[in-house]
């Protein structure tokens, strides 16, 4: 039998039966919808993955001391015990001059004032080594250099957000508005001089980030919290204290240091420990995170989401394919006399499992197509309502989708079509 003709008698019988064709066929796009989901996800977290690990870099570490809340026994919160300083970030550059990245972290807040502005911001004392880590910025004037560390300049830089191509739909429920970022977004700061508690700054550069869409750091909350203001750390251990960080009166919050590769984190971590803990003669309790681990952990609830889809998925594939096995099995068994008939004029045992093996792959296919249409429009939605992992929808993906609806109706369709391929012609051809 031609495969045209195979495929016109499948058609024929699926549109002579349509309710229970619809049926079957309903289960299988439920499926297709839950792959659909499932790919668009997986592939969103693995190419948000890649390029957070690029922006953030692949051996980027933090170091920090351990917080108090993070102590286990009264003892251990009692205990006198020594800060970072800007003095160990700088050992550490000198002792480590491969290292691509030291950048200590100083963290303070302060009431920032322009004209009849006034609010309180986070402000970051930075080395201009803050540069080298998770870069995404479009600068208007210059960065801090290293002029202004050593001579403790009074300037500062500026974070503009990024806004939204479209707003998702949350926003629309949610009325608090930064009055700082609308601020510097529309009043022109770059040049001009403005108050931070009682000094005055001027400001020499406005980082403007990219849209919210398509920032890295949004799309994984690398960075929970980041100030919106940088300064010299010289300036702000001088002028400011660090009256919102963890650190100790002269110590500094964190340090920031790229190994250069995954490779080389567990080798720099202990490498930097040793320094650190002879030059407090051990009284520093350090908590050295690997920022690869932190991603990671943020990933965790996203990959329980794709794990939940994709189970749900393969349970309405497979309650489709018992169904494609079900239907097949009864058209057999109603079937059976037009079997012996086509055996007697020429069918062999082959073009009669192809015959029933194409109606079942029809019925996947079918499914497929309307599920693929339906999880398009859902994406779609999705995507138009602020839903970032549903952006990265590709072309490929509903290929994929398909070809596991018509192979689940292949393999669903196996056991029936063998059964009839058995059947004997002249046996059929009494069967009433």
């Amino acid at each position: 039998m031609r495969l045209s003709e195979s495929l016109r008698t499948g058609a024929l019988e699926i549109y002579h039966h349509k309710m229970r064709s619809f049926l079957t066929f309903f289960a299988i796009s439920i499926g297709v919808i839950s792959i659909m989901y499932s790919l668009t996800l997986t592939y969103s977290m693995s190419t948000a993955t890649k390029n957070a690990l690029n922006v953030a870099g692949h051996g980027r570490m933090l170091v920090q001391t351990r917080r108090y809340y993070q102590e286990t026994t009264s003892m251990d919160k009692k205990e006198a015990r020594d800060s970072l300083t800007l003095e160990d970030a700088l050992a550490i550059r000198k002792i480590f001059p491969d290292l691509p990245m030291v950048s200590p972290l100083m963290f303070s807040g302060v009431e920032f004032s322009h004209q009849d502005f006034n609010d309180w911001n986070g402000v970051a004392g930075i080395t201009p080594e803050w540069k080298k880590r998770g870069w995404i910025y479009k600068v208007h004037g210059r960065f801090i250099n290293q002029h202004d560390v050593d001579t403790y300049a009074r300037v500062c830089v500026l974070i503009q957000r990024g806004g939204w191509f479209k707003k998702p739909q949350w926003m629309k429920f949610y009325g608090w508005t930064d009055e700082f970022q609308g601020y510097i977004k529309h009043n022109g700061l770059l040049g001009k001089t403005v108050r931070m508690g009682d000094n005055l700054y001027t400001v020499i550069g406005i980082l403007e980030e990219p849209p919210l869409e398509k920032n890295p750091k949004t799309f994984l909350d690398i960075e929970e919290w980041e100030a919106r203001i940088l300064v010299p750390i010289t300036t702000m251990q001088r002028l400011m204290g660090n009256r919102w960080g963890w650190a100790e009166e002269g110590g500094i919050e964190s340090i920031q240091v790229d190994a250069g590769s995954e490779r080389m984190v567990p080798v720099y971590k202990r490498r930097i420990e040793k320094v650190l803990q002879a030059r407090h003669g051990g009284r520093l309790r350090l908590d050295i995170k690997d920022f690869g681990e932190i991603i990671k952990t943020k990933l965790t609830d996203k990959h329980r989401t794709m794990y939940i889809m994709m189970v749900i998925g393969a349970i309405a594939i497979l309650a489709g394919g018992i169904g494609i096995m079900n239907v097949t099995l009864a058209t057999i068994y109603s079937r059976i006399k037009e079997i012996g008939i086509r055996r007697s004029i020429g069918a062999t045992r082959g073009d009669i499992m192809m015959q029933f093996l194409i109606e079942a792959m029809l019925l996947g296919f079918f499914g497929g197509i309307a599920g693929i249409l339906i999880s398009m429009s859902g994406i779609q939605y999705l995507a138009s309502k602020g839903d970032t992992d549903m952006m990265m929808v590709q072309w490929w993906m509903p290929l994929v989708a398909v070809l596991f609806a018509v192979m689940t109706g292949f393999l669903a369709a196996l056991y029936p079509a063998y059964q009839a391929s058995k059947l004997d012609p002249v046996e059929a051809l009494r069967y009433e």
